[in-house]
């Protein structure tokens, strides 16, 4: 059977920070862009060779927001990678924003073929307080535009948000399952750094409260499964056969090669992260100059990885598939834990899983299994 493996590549660049991010972002400039790519496609190049033999069979460009550099660079960017890796791809997606002078086909001409839109809310009060760059009208309108370009397009949604109540969340995901056949959905973290964080210390903003946010989410998840669109992963929800290819890779502990500032990758049994600066990515720091921290993953915390991720989806971990591949007993390996997580857990012969109602006490569960 042919090893294959996921490729992403991060593109820092954002027109401004929304008041919530605390992702590597950095403002969008001509200039600054053209420096990144060049460096973006010498590493690419420079990690042919380095790594042993797989088909890249998925390709994912994150952010940021990668639809800034502009189809031509997009272009150039997935030529450079079928230069220097065998690669069949099955799924090729870009996140983007709700920006009303994209041209979807360009993009479509250069390679994607699934596009990850960053809709957050249809409601324009709480896409002003989280400081988004578009209105609920123009949300609706460039995915009617991508819509006519792209069979594959996928929302991201953030529950938590200032001014957002369980109907309004409801709203978006009702509006946006008309149209779409993938939901991603994530609950809001408050980080600090961030100019959300600020405000929320200052009472100048409030949030709803950790419960308020746990009932949308509820009553988001039972508007999607009306309209067949089914959880697969904690924050992911999809028809069947529109789930992230790529995204899987990840909870599957699959691996995966990643380019650019800020990328991690998971390839030979080695987990690395490239430098968390523009500066020092374009001046050659990564994982193929020997520029990124990186380690090798020991058998135990391979396990322990493995676990983790499968519990995030709702089929759970495959026992049969885990004990073949690490030549272990998991119900011996983690007898204390699953002990410990009786209540929130079930097993059907074949799969243990996280309880379908239970599965936000996720972070709970993953703490006992890699303890």
């Amino acid at each position: 059977m042919t090893k294959t493996r996921g490729i992403y590549i991060h593109i820092p660049f954002c027109t401004g920070k929304c008041f919530y991010c605390d992702f590597y972002s950095v403002k969008a400039n001509e200039n600054l862009m053209a420096k990144y790519v060049s460096a973006l496609k010498c590493e690419i190049r420079s990690s042919a060779g380095k790594f042993s033999e797989a088909v890249a069979d998925t390709l994912y460009f994150g952010g940021g927001t990668p639809s800034l550099v502009g189809a031509e660079r997009i272009a150039e960017i997935i030529k450079t990678v079928k230069d220097c890796f065998p690669a069949a791809f099955g799924e090729v997606s870009m996140e983007c924003n709700p920006q009303p002078d994209i041209d979807y086909a360009a993009y479509r001409d250069a390679g994607v073929d699934r596009l990850s839109m960053g809709v957050q809310s249809l409601d324009d009060e709480t896409l002003r307080l989280s400081g988004r760059r578009h209105s609920a009208s123009e949300a609706a309108e460039a995915l009617e535009r991508a819509g006519r370009v792209f069979g594959n397009i996928s929302a991201d949604v953030m529950l938590g948000l200032p001014a957002q109540s369980v109907r309004s969340a409801v709203e978006t995901v009702s509006r946006l399952a008309e149209r779409l056949k993938h939901v991603s959905m994530y609950m809001l973290k408050l980080e600090k750094g961030t100019a959300l964080y600020k405000s929320v210390s200052e009472k100048t903003v409030s949030l709803p409260s950790e419960d308020e946010t746990v009932d949308m989410y509820d009553a988001c998840m039972a508007e999607l499964h009306k309209k067949g669109i089914y959880r697969y992963e904690i924050s992911n929800f999809a028809v069947k056969g529109f789930e992230s290819r790529h995204n899987l890779k990840y909870w599957h502990r699959e691996e995966y090669l990643g380019f650019g500032a800020a990328a991690h990758g998971f390839a030979d049994n080695i987990r690395y992260a490239n430098p968390r600066s523009l500066n020092a990515y374009i001046a050659g720091l990564n994982f193929a100059s020997g520029g990124a921290e990186s380690y090798a993953v020991s058998s135990e915390d391979a396990e322990e990885e493995a676990v983790m991720l499968a519990l995030r989806t709702d089929k759970g971990l495959d026992v049969e598939r885990f004990n073949a591949e690490f030549g272990s007993d998991f119900f011996s390996r983690f007898s204390d834990a699953i002990e410990k997580c009786r209540e929130l857990t079930e097993f059907d012969g074949r799969f243990f899983r996280i309880k379908p109602r239970k599965l936000l006490f996720e972070s709970y569960v993953a703490r006992e299994f890699m303890r």
